[in-house]
């Protein structure tokens, strides 16, 4: 990739990687980080082993020194997505921080696809990528995720809502106006909180056409989807003082609710992508997943009201 035919003109970049128990997929993710477009002097990656018991820390190292550029490998105590992210950008040395999952592999222009998108909007301060989910197993859950499209970027009024951080990259800079990553007991749905704040404090996030990552971590189990969802749930309830007022959490119960009494219709809109019989299967999953996302919006908000879900 070439700016202007110089290199050293084009931005340095930072790669963080938030890594909790995957020794199973990292090298993967890593060995499609260190086979990138991008000229290597250019970027660095950063790894936050966020206190594993599997082995991660090692395996990152055995890569890193694999790799003829820069790796930095941060071990510390477990604290969750937002803490290993935080730990991430405290390292960054670029003027943007691009961010994937342990459990994703990049496609080799997925930073020359995200920096050229920055070059065009000089004003943006973060950008999201293609995402392409891929299922390791052929069940249920794993079915309805792919046909819903489940894990990507939301966009609202021809707007990008916010961005999901198996492929997004921030301008250092705006990172570090907002504070990160807001850290908080048992609180996910962290990269919507980013983006929220973002927008609220003036700055605009938008879409790349380019720079595909393969997210390879579908879920393909009730228990583990059910799980999922009233995490999220609980993390919206909590992070959702400084949200629009469209993502509280009465209202989001309210919609909520609404979708669990209109399943049947939700499950029928996904019958071009999979059949009407295997969309209409799908009617119980739709019910546990809002309703699961309600249980932990609920439980957040007591949490809340009791002084249970303060700031760490």
């Amino acid at each position: 990739m070439e700016v202007d035919g110089e290199e050293g003109l084009l931005p340095r970049v930072t790669i963080v990687v938030p890594a909790y128990n995957c020794a199973r997929v990292l090298g993967d993710c890593l060995r499609s980080l260190f086979a990138q477009t991008y000229p290597r002097g250019r970027y660095d990656i950063v790894v936050v082993d966020d206190g594993s018991t599997d082995g991660t820390e090692a395996l990152a190292r055995e890569c890193a020194g694999s790799w003829g550029g820069r790796v930095t490998v941060v071990s510390k105590a477990n604290g969750g997505p937002a803490s290993a992210r935080n730990a991430g950008i405290r390292q960054a040395t670029g003027d943007i921080v691009a961010f994937t999952d342990a459990d994703c592999v990049a496609a080799a222009d997925w930073l020359e696809g995200l920096v050229r998108r920055f070059a065009e909007a000089p004003e943006v301060a973060g950008i999201g990528g293609p995402l392409r989910n891929v299922a390791t197993a052929d069940h249920w859950v794993s079915r309805y995720l792919l046909a819903a499209e489940f894990y990507r970027h939301r966009m609202r009024d021809g707007r990008v809502d916010y961005l999901v951080t198996a492929n997004a990259a921030f301008r250092r800079s705006a990172l570090t106006a907002v504070g990160g990553f807001t850290e908080r007991d048992r609180a996910w749905a962290e990269d919507a909180d980013l983006c929220f704040r973002l927008v609220q404090s003036g700055y605009t996030l938008l879409l790349a056409p380019q720079g595909c990552v393969t997210h390879v971590g579908v879920l393909s189990t009730v228990p583990r989807f059910v799980r999922e969802l009233y995490r999220y749930g609980f993390g919206n309830s909590i992070l959702a003082r400084e949200w629009p007022v469209t993502r509280q959490p009465v209202v989001q119960l309210i919609r909520h609710t609404g979708a669990i009494v209109l399943s049947p219709a939700l499950a029928v809109r996904l019958r071009r992508r999979v059949g009407l019989w295997v969309a209409l299967s799908f009617c119980p999953l739709i019910a546990m997943e809002h309703a699961a996302f309600n249980a932990g919006l609920i439980s957040g908000y007591v949490s809340r009201l009791t002084g249970k879900g303060r700031e760490e």
